[in-house]
């Protein structure tokens, strides 16, 4: 508090001083009739009364934070603030009933340039911090320093290579050349001077302790912007309040010229001119570049070579981009569409509980209809973004840019901003293991730095770690030292960490970094001006991000290379010394002869090396020395499941394989139990539903007679690994495997297709007759080449695991499984067929009521809660993985992308699913857990709601984008309960999400939007389908896409033959329901 009045009382002062420095220039402007003065004078006069404006903002902010720190708050004056700001923590955001609208602020993103935000306060878009008007902020200043900085940097690096070539030129006796590079030279220390002059005044303007409002936007996208492609139209326009160079005469003219420069390449120049308009349009196409440089230069009309810089202007083009993108799709603003702060204080807070089929709530219908990506939004200019730039060290310059990306897919809209999308999965890459970091290689796309050598990587490749981040050369990271920190119970093969014997912590304390810096973990460049973020030790010169201090190793005064050394000269003597003790240890002869060995060997007997496993009969004693409650309720796992992630695994054992035992109840964590159990109206599974996914559980079961649970060949061809389990399974599941009297094997002889009902990549989805029954199925057809080729065994074998967890309990909302078999070339899943077609057809018939979408809603809610309490996340909700059956119900299909055994707080980091609902955490390639599917469920309330996308792009990198940094906005009359599920499920902190913490569904439930909900009965289907499908006959296919549909339902040959080991990974892949059988 002392500190920040002692920052008010020198900013009062600042304050002063700019107050005289007006006084001065308008003395100055009234006592001359000279033009140019007159327009220089108020240049100054602008410039001032802009640093005073801030300044006061500036000592606002510091007395809001001395008066919360000096005053107690007291209960009266707790509920007269605002809501305060949750806590990380995963259980507070939970206590409350959600009956309360909370702010926005606190969980969406800064809204769009133009609007304001809950707190009052403007936020500015990466292209707004570089235009002349807006006004000086923290954000602005923090970036303006870290911008010069690196640029001063480079350009110091540039006349350094211009000095040594001149060096050389004058060795050589080159005239030419050694003219060209003084000239450079010359150009170049201009250049800086403008640089340093730019850089001296920011860091006069900067208030340390003011707190930055787009820092944790930019430490949300997190990921830097790829290259781009294209055609850059810019017309240059005009400038004012330049700084121009001085006359060498009175007689003499300046005349002016602008130069575009693309990743430092001249691409355009305008004509000198002498009244700083040129109005001159280019078009540059531009390869994989990610920067546009703009250098306004002085000319004597005298003299035709001799240019001196006099202003320099920075634009990357990915900030453009997203200006034309919010522009486009109308994100700034629009008629009738706000952000969730204004609904709140202007909705009309009714609710869609008593709103009769087909009737929608007033300022949902009148609204515009969404915009396609061919149309432009009314009032947008179709020539792109228009403004004055600011120019450093001073001036402005009136530029108008639009690009237009190339060799781009444009991503198809139908009508009503809807549109079918595939889903997509990052391809897995080779990867290397070192001291548990799993490297894999990645492309960079700004200038970082090895973690292990300290050297920069020039060629922007290198090797990350897909858990830890940690970041080096392709040639370094097998010189890793240290242990990934996500592998820190698990000791390495050399324990090299513990040959060093060197542990010495760093001590990290905040600093306000004011030259370019390095994370000495992850690499990246630390921003500059935001001490927040960043760290340095106080007794070794390395800096890192404060998100990765607990990663460093403690290795404080020693370099990673030190180390390295260290750890090969321990590692060569000891072998030295391994060496020389068996030379000097002769070999003895075997004390007994070979015979001798083979009888005692045979008197060995092959036993487990844990704990004996209870006879058969005696799980009543197991029970008693292992209860179930030795399981602790917080535990992350299900109880008894294998730490080991390998126990789905085969082992390499002889015979057949063994059957796994049905549990008589789901397997989930007894805090699953407690808190996401179904209610009493569900129907509870027994044991003869079907054969379980999981393995088995260390938790006795009850004694159940032999003769009344079926045995079933198991269905995945593995045996779970005990190893580092510490109960072994009883012996009772370990028996032989039985075939049961009367099952019969499906194969492809007993259905014929009929048509085909969808088609990828994959191979296909087409409808089929069982010959003997006659009904109808949809069989999914994968090629067993394209599994091998791409990997994606396990992710198949996880599929029909996902199947038989969906089809245990026949769940209502569930596609079920049939059967699966195989044949030589191919795969096939037979499915439940539903022939309503999926939702996305519907909603682009016909917009959906509120009481139909929130009808859906829950029961795709049941849907999710279910794969919830196995242990599986979905990740992939939309609209076209949910069928509609002809009673009006709905079923969720397509487990392709399904992950298991992610129960709470477990996490996982493939990068997939469809763009439009992809969560923030999986675009930043964070670790994320079940919570990503609550934020697709809030996407998909949103389109069934409103009929278009709260994310909308031309291209996934825009969607990208807008998921990161839009606020969706809202009909201006949309009812508050609606518009609060919304905000809670669309909150970026997967920690703060509704339905993010340990409740998991039940907080989605107990929300307000389904106030009377009586979830017994959706789960039961006695609540009324709000509509029914139509179809001429069990035949009729006209609710699946006629460019399918019209195909031949055929299998087409496949040429390919696999070797015996590839189709060795397909053993035991077939299975069938009991109840088909």
């Amino acid at each position: 508090m002392a500190s920040n009045k002692v920052k008010i009382d020198e900013l009062q002062q600042r304050i002063a001083k700019e107050r005289k420095i007006i006084h001065g220039f308008q003395v100055m402007r009234s006592a001359t009739g000279n033009q140019d003065i007159i327009r220089s004078c108020d240049s100054k006069i602008r410039d001032s009364e802009k640093t005073i404006s801030f300044y006061e903002q500036s000592i606002r902010e510091l007395d809001e934070s001395v008066n919360q720190g000096s005053s107690a708050i007291t209960p009266s004056s707790r509920e007269s603030q605002a809501e305060p700001r949750p806590t990380h923590s995963s259980h507070s955001s939970h206590s409350t009933a959600y009956s309360e609208p909370q702010s926005s602020s606190l969980t969406l993103a800064p809204s769009s340039p133009g609007s304001k935000n809950p707190t009052g306060t403007k936020t500015y878009s990466p292209l707004d911090l570089i235009k002349y008007d807006t006004p000086l902020t923290a954000a602005k200043i923090g970036r303006m320093l870290h911008h010069l900085e690196f640029k001063i940097a480079v350009e110091s690096q540039y006349k350094n290579g211009i000095e040594k070539m001149l060096k050389l030129y004058q060795q050589e006796g080159d005239k030419k050349s050694r003219t060209e590079a003084d000239r450079k030279r010359i150009e170049s220390n201009q250049k800086m001077m403008l640089l340093t002059q730019a850089l001296k005044r920011y860091k006069n303007l900067e208030v340390t302790g003011i707190k930055d409002d787009d820092a944790e936007s930019e430490e949300r996208k997190g990921h830097p912007r790829r290259p781009l492609s294209g055609a850059l139209q810019i017309t240059i326009a005009s400038a004012k309040d330049l700084d121009h160079a001085p006359l060498a005469s009175k007689k003499g003219i300046t005349e002016s010229i602008v130069v575009v420069k693309v990743e430092d390449t001249p691409r355009a120049r305008t004509h000198p001119v002498r009244n700083d308009r040129w109005n001159e349009a280019f078009e540059i196409h531009v390869d994989k570049a990610n920067e546009l440089e703009v250098i306004i230069y002085d000319r004597a009309s005298s003299s035709q070579d001799s240019v001196i810089p006099i202003g320099v202007l920075w634009i990357r083009l990915s900030d453009v981009v997203e200006e034309l993108r919010r522009k486009k799709f109308g994100l700034e603003s629009g008629p009738g569409w706000v952000t969730a702060a204004r609904v709140k204080e202007t909705g009309s807070g009714g609710d869609l509980t008593n709103l009769p089929p087909g009737a929608a709530p007033a300022g949902l219908a009148p609204l515009d209809p969404p915009i396609s990506s061919g149309d432009t939004p009314a009032g947008t200019s179709a020539d792109g973004a228009d403004a004055w730039f600011a120019v450093e060290p001073a001036g402005a310059l009136r530029l108008q840019l639009n690009f237009v990306k190339s060799n781009v897919r444009k991503r198809p809209y139908d009508t009503g901003g809807l549109g079918r999308q595939g889903a997509v999965r990052k391809r897995k890459e080779e990867v290397h293991v070192q001291n548990g970091h799993q490297f894999i290689a990645q492309q960079f796309y700004q200038i970082v730095r090895c973690a292990l050598c300290g050297e920069l990587l020039y060629n922007a490749s290198g090797m990350q770690c897909e858990d830890c981040k940690y970041l080096c050369h392709k040639r370094c990271f097998t010189k890793v030292v240290t242990k990934c920190i996500s592998k820190s119970n698990v000791d390495t093969d050399g324990d090299e960490e513990k040959m060093l014997n060197y542990r010495i912590p760093h001590r990290f304390e905040p600093m306000t970094t004011i030259t370019p810096s390095w994370c000495c973990h992850c690499g990246m460049m630390i921003p500059l001006g935001r001490r927040q973020l960043a760290r340095r030790c106080t007794e070794c010169p390395i800096t890192a991000h404060a998100d990765c201090t607990h990663l460093v190793p403690d290795f404080c005064g020693m370099s990673m290379e030190k180390a390295n050394r260290l750890l090969q000269e321990i590692k060569t003597a000891k072998s030295r010394q391994s060496t020389r003790m068996s030379s000097h240890s002769p070999l003895k002869p075997p004390s007994e002869p070979p015979s001798s060995l083979h009888q005692d060997m045979g008197r060995l007997q092959l036993s487990h090396t844990g704990p004996p496993s209870p006879p058969a009969g005696s799980s009543s004693d197991y029970q008693q020395s292992h209860p179930p409650g030795s399981h602790t309720s917080g535990s992350s796992h299900p109880p008894g499941s294998l730490s080991d992630p390998s126990r789905h695994e085969k082992l390499s054992t002889t015979g057949p394989p063994m059957p796994r035992p049905l549990p008589a109840q789901p397997s989930r964590p007894p805090s699953q139990i407690s808190a996401g159990a179904p209610s009493a109206a569900y129907p509870q599974p027994s044991g003869n539903e079907g054969p379980a996914p999981y393995p088995p559980q260390p938790r006795p079961l009850p004694p159940q007679p032999t003769q009344s649970r079926p045995d079933y060949p198991n269905p995945l061809a593995v045996v779970p690994s005990h190893s580092s389990s510490s109960h072994p399974p009883p012996s009772s599941q370990v028996t032989s495997p039985v075939k049961s009297k009367g099952s019969r094997k499906i194969g492809l002889d007993d259905f014929n297709f009929l048509a085909v009902l969808g088609k990828g990549n994959f191979g296909k989805v087409m409808l089929a007759e069982e010959k003997r029954s006659g009904q109808l199925w949809a069989i999914k057809v994968l090629k067993k080449d394209f599994i091998i080729e791409n990997d994606e065994v396990e992710s198949t074998k996880s599929e029909k695991r996902v199947f038989l967890t969906a089809s245990r309990e026949r769940h209502p909302f569930l596609i079920g499984l049939h059967s699966c078999f195989q044949t030589e070339t191919r795969i096939y899943f037979v499915m439940e067929y539903v022939s309503g077609g999926d939702l996305m057809l519907h909603i682009q018939r016909e917009q959906f009521t509120p009481r139909r979408a929130k009808f859906y809603a829950a029961e795709v809610l049941l849907a999710l809660e279910y794969f919830h309490q196995n242990g599986v996340i979905y990740r992939d909700l939309k609209l076209d993985n949910i069928l509609l059956t002809l009673d009006g119900h709905i079923k969720v299909a397509d487990y392709g992308l399904c992950k298991e055994e992610m129960w709470y707080q477990n996490t996982t980091s493939t990068f997939c699913g469809t763009p439009e609902f992809m969560a923030p955490e999986i675009l930043l390639e964070q670790r994320y857990g079940r919570a990503v599917d609550w934020w697709a469920f809030g996407v998909l309330i949103y389109e069934m709601l409103l009929g278009q996308s709260p994310f909308r792009g031309d291209d996934e990198d825009e969607i990208f984008d807008a998921i990161l940094e839009d606020e969706p906005l809202y009909p201006i009359h949309m009812p508050r309960d609606s518009v609060s599920i919304l905000q809670k499920l669309l909150t970026r902190d997967p920690a703060r999400r509704l339905g993010g913490g340990p409740n998991d569904a039940e907080e989605i439930k107990a929300h307000p939007f389904f106030r009377e909900t009586n979830w017994s009965d959706v789960y039961g289907k006695k609540i009324p389908a709000p509509y029914f499908p139509t179809i001429n006959g069990p035949m009729d296919v006209s609710n699946f896409d006629s460019e399918f549909t019209k195909e031949s339902p055929r299998l087409t040959p496949v040429h390919s033959q696999l070797r015996p080991e590839d189709q060795k990974e397909f053993e035991g892949f077939s299975w069938t329901a009991p109840w088909a059988q």
